[in-house]
Order: structure tokens, then C-alpha cells, then sequence
């Protein structure tokens, strides 16, 4: 005879758990397992059916999985939460007598001190890991870094932050690993490029911040608790492969100062594989007869990897031989850093910071970067460009012309390197098709042909539609073409069988739709129809501010 299976000890009943039964077996408040939960990386699951999970109940309820809570039982924070309530009551009994001296003494030789590093490495095994998960880190580091210090957010918090960002900044810097900047309404956008592992993050720009009174700070100063242990973890290991004392050295203002790490990180551009010619993969690849299409593909590989390099070793030289000034209204916390990243050098204005490399009027400056409408006093000998012009550079992989970012004039397009333009997408013209659009009438014979172009495929739309409304109608197919067999289309050209053939597939796919794909696919068409006629839109105001210009 089986054995009877009790209700609930099975399936979703005994997969799931609520919030509520979790509090209940750990033996926690509210606040600390939403704490313990961010820290471990454990979050609210969704069952297939809640009133199984919920074990009949109907009732809303936040569930997680049971393994989840289990393997919560037996984490050392636990202990340390406890401790901490305890320590608590302890001080406020001590606090509410009045005997300040014994308070002190609990808080200085009392209080409990836990650590994160195990969190770490149980959610990190290798160092890979840890940076594919960088993105949100290095971003809510920067956040708090520029927040105001008050009752919930510490001071000592806020310098903490300061200090790893400066340190992976360094690095970045030094390494050359900067691979891509957009100038955004949010913020600075950044990418860099780190073990084979790309980094991406947000960077606010140095404007004075009104805390916001609706976001629960609790949560967030949770996730930077466990970011900033991160953070020291990995920037600890940057810093280890390079064989240099870590935490560096920071300067008065609580800054990393570039210009005086040691020469060990002043190397171009570490992260970069040594490239290997194609005549030495060849010999490799000889070696192995009887697999030719293997080492064709391969050899292509290598043609991408060594094209690749060659692109990131020239983006890593890109300023070497340039020399920039930064004047006192430019952002000197992000171009410095841009600069530097691509083998540049660079001073300030003394009022933007400390001990500048070199003063405003040397000669050796070839580039000054100013945000003014008009430059008065300027020197024959160098450059005036916008701060664009260096993320518009970076991007690009080349030096672009200083005479496109003039101060005060309109700057070209700043196009987001992160976003791919898909086909029918708008995308504003680059520098490159502006400098050859001037002077030159190739535009307006390009527009022509696109014209013709569309004209074509809306009449060739048109004749489909009327091929469809004479079947409607009972005419036959060969009674339909034999009068307009002599016809031509709008560029002289005549349907061929393939267009025929093409016709009847497209509606024959139609007719055999069914009612659901049918209304997705009318969906479809109304959308791209939206997209494409406010892509018209744009090109039609493109089209009237260049003739207003010219």
C-alpha cells in the first residue's frame, strides 16, 4: 500500500514560504531580514499558483523559497544581530540614568563588530565574477559621494566612498582602460574595459544635492554597505596584480593626485593581450592538417582580436601627443580623468585645484579647453575646444577637428556610443558627413534619390492593393495583367515574375493567419508606420534647418 502524502509537504506548499513564516523561523524583526536578505543576495519569488504555495489561503503574501530561508539559518550575522539588540538596550538603560561616562565606556569596548568579506566570497568565487558585478557599485558609490552628510547618511560613509572611487579612478586612468563617454542629462555615462570584463557607470555631476524625503535610505545605505566591501575587495586586487601598496597614498583634498603614483602604474595600457602576427598563428596553424575550414575561422578570429587591439591601442595613445589646459569654468573631475585615461597631459587653473603641472601660459599646451562663449587673449599657437570635443574624440577613435568645438559655437551632434542604430532608426548625421556636406550639392541629389526610391516602393505598395482588390472582386490574375502588361513603374521598369511570385507568397501568408497573429501583425505594421513617419518627421526638419543655415 503507498504511503498517504499530506497536504501541504509537497509541490508549491513546500517549496515556497511566506514572509511572515520566514520572521517566525529565524527569529528576527522585519528590518533586519531585509537587511540579511540584500546582503546574501535572497529576493521574493513568484509561485506558478499562490493559493498552493499559501497552502489554501487566498491572502497576499510575499513568498521565498524555502531552500533560501534555510540556508539563511545558519549565517553568522545572525548572532551578530542579536548581539547588537542586546548592546542596545543595554546603552539606552545606561543613557536613560543619566551615567554617561559607563555609556561611553559601552560604546567604545561593547559595541559589536561584524564583517562582510565572507558574504563576499560566497557570492563571488573568482575575481570575474566580482566585476561583472560592478556596474551597480561603482554607480551608487559615486551617488553617495556627492550626497550631503545629515542624520542618516555619515560622514565617515560619504569619505569612504570618496576614497574607493578615487582609487578605481587611478586605475582606470593609469591603465588606460577607458573605452567609451557620453555626456548625459543624468550624468556622466563611462566605460571601461577590465580583465575582458566591460564596466559600465553613471558619474553625477558636481551640483548640490536635495536629499529626497521618499526614498528609504535604509535600503539603499544597506546595498552601499555591502558595495563599499566589494569595492575594497577588488580595487585591493587591481592594485595587488600591479605590485603596489595598497590603500595609495590621497592627497590634502582626499583625492588620489595621478601625476604621483608610482611608476609601476604608468605602464600603456596592461590589459591589453600581446598581439601575435598572422604569419606566426599560420605556423600554428599548419601544424594541424586536414582542417582547413577550422583554421580559416580561427585565422578570421585573429584578424578580429588583433583589429581590436590595434583599436584600443591607438584609443590608449590617443592624446599622447597633445598637451591640454583646462580652464576654471570646465569640469576638471571629468576631463582630467578622460585625458589621462588616453595618454594625455594636463594642468588647471589654480582655482580649480591644488598645485596645476603647469602654469596657463606655457608653451608646450596645445589644447585649451574652455566653456565660454568668447575667449579673449588667446594664443596663435594652440587649440580652443569645448569639452565635448574630448568625449566626441574618445568615441570616435581619432582626433576630430578643434574648428567643429570653437567656443561659443553650435556643437556637432553628441551621439550615446552605447545605443545601436537599428535599420529605419533616425540618426542625426556624425562630423564626418557634416565636413563633407559643406559646399558641396551630393545631398541634394542623395535626397533626390531617396525620393525616387520612396516614390517606387509606395507605388509598388499601391499596385499590390489593387492587385488584392480586383481578386476581390472575381477578376482573374492573367485578365488583371494583360491590360497593364505594358505598363511601367515610376522608374520604367516592368513586374518581373519574381515580384509576382513574391506578391502571392506575402498573401498567402496573410490569408493564412490566424485571428491572433493577424491583429499582432496589423500591430506591428501601425507601429513601424508611427516609427517611420516620425523619422520622416526629423529628416524633414533636418532638411529646413540646413537651408534656414545656409
Amino acid at each position: 500500500m503507498a504511503k498517504i502524502q499530506k497536504k501541504g509537504k509537497k509541490g508549491n506548499a513546500a517549496n515556497f514560504i511566506t514572509r511572515q513564516q520566514a520572521l517566525k523561523k529565524l527569529q528576527i524583526s522585519l528590518a533586519d531580514f531585509r537587511r540579511l536578505c540584500i546582503l546574501k543576495g535572497i529576493y521574493p519569488r513568484e509561485p506558478r499558483n499562490k493559493k498552493k504555495a499559501n497552502k489554501g489561503s487566498t491572502a497576499p503574501a510575499t513568498f521565498y523559497y524555502t531552500k533560501d530561508i534555510q540556508y539563511l539559518l545558519h549565517e553568522p550575522l545572525l548572532n551578530k544581530f542579536r548581539e547588537y539588540k542586546t548592546f542596545a538596550r543595554k546603552l539606552n538603560k545606561v543613557l536613560h540614568k543619566g551615567e554617561y561616562s559607563t555609556a561611553k565606556s559601552l560604546e567604545d569596548n561593547h559595541r559589536p563588530i561584524y564583517s562582510l568579506d565572507h558574504i563576499v566570497k560566497e557570492r563571488y568565487p573568482s575575481f570575474v565574477d566580482a566585476l561583472r558585478d560592478m556596474d551597480d557599485a561603482i554607480s551608487m558609490l559615486y551617488l553617495f559621494s556627492k550626497m550631503p552628510t545629515d542624520s542618516k547618511i555619515k560622514a565617515k560613509m560619504v569619505k569612504d566612498c570618496q576614497r574607493l572611487i578615487a582609487e578605481f579612478q587611478a586605475y582606470v586612468a593609469k591603465s588606460k582602460s577607458l573605452r567609451k563617454v557620453f555626456f548625459s542629462i543624468k550624468g556622466i555615462y563611462y566605460q571601461a574595459e577590465i580583465k575582458g570584463q566591460t564596466i559600465t557607470w553613471i558619474v553625477p555631476y558636481q551640483f548640490a544635492q536635495d536629499v529626497p524625503t521618499d526614498v528609504d535610505f535604509r535600503v539603499m545605505l544597506t546595498f552601499l554597505e555591502f558595495y563599499t566591501t566589494l569595492m575594497g575587495f577588488v580595487n585591493f586586487r587591481l592594485y595587488n596584480e600591479l605590485n603596489i601598496a595598497y590603500p595609495p597614498k590621497l592627497d590634502d583634498t582626499g583625492n588620489l593626485n595621478l601625476g604621483a603614483l608610482p611608476a609601476s602604474m604608468r605602464n600603456d595600457g596592461e590589459d591589453v593581450a600581446p598581439e601575435t602576427t598572422l604569419d606566426e598563428f599560420k605556423t600554428v596553424g599548419n601544424a594541424a592538417e586536414g582542417e582547413e575550414e577550422a583554421e580559416s575561422e580561427d585565422v578570421a578570429t585573429l584578424r578580429k582580436i588583433q583589429e581590436h587591439s590595434q583599436e584600443v591601442s591607438s584609443l590608449q595613445h590617443l592624446f599622447s601627443k597633445c598637451v591640454f589646459f583646462l580652464s576654471r569654468e570646465t569640469p576638471r573631475y571629468a576631463l582630467e580623468f578622460m585625458i589621462t585615461s588616453c595618454g594625455g597631459q594636463v594642468s588647471w587653473d589654480p582655482t580649480v585645484g591644488a598645485n596645476p603641472p603647469y602654469a596657463e601660459d606655457d608653451e608646450r599646451i596645445t589644447h585649451q579647453i574652455s566653456d565660454r562663449p568668447k575667449v579673449n587673449n588667446r594664443v596663435l599657437s594652440r587649440a580652443y575646444v569645448q569639452p565635448q570635443w574630448i568625449a566626441d574624440c574618445i568615441n570616435a577613435r581619432k582626433i576630430l577637428r578643434p574648428s567643429l568645438y570653437e567656443p561659443g559655437n553650435t556643437l556637432p551632434p553628441h551621439l550615446s556610443p552605447f545605443v545601436e542604430a537599428k535599420e529605419g532608426d533616425y540618426v542625426p548625421e556624425g562630423i564626418d558627413e557634416e565636413d563633407n556636406a559643406e559646399g558641396s550639392g551630393a545631398e541634394e541629389e542623395e535626397e533626390e534619390e531617396e525620393t525616387g526610391a520612396a516614390a517606387e516602393a509606395e507605388n509598388e505598395e499601391d499596385e499590390y492593393e489593387r492587385e488584392l482588390k480586383a481578386e476581390a472582386a472575381g477578376v482573374t490574375f492573367s485578365e488583371y495583367q494583360s491590360p497593364a502588361e505594358g505598363k511601367k513603374s515610376a522608374k520604367g521598369k516592368k513586374r518581373t515574375a519574381t515580384d509576382v511570385e513574391e506578391a502571392e507568397r506575402k498573401e498567402m501568408a496573410h490569408v493564412m493567419m490566424t485571428n491572433k497573429q493577424r491583429k499582432l501583425y496589423e500591430k506591428m505594421k501601425y507601429s513601424n508606420q508611427q516609427k517611420a513617419d516620425e523619422v520622416a518627421k526629423l529628416e524633414r526638419k533636418k532638411k529646413a534647418l540646413k537651408k534656414a543655415k545656409n
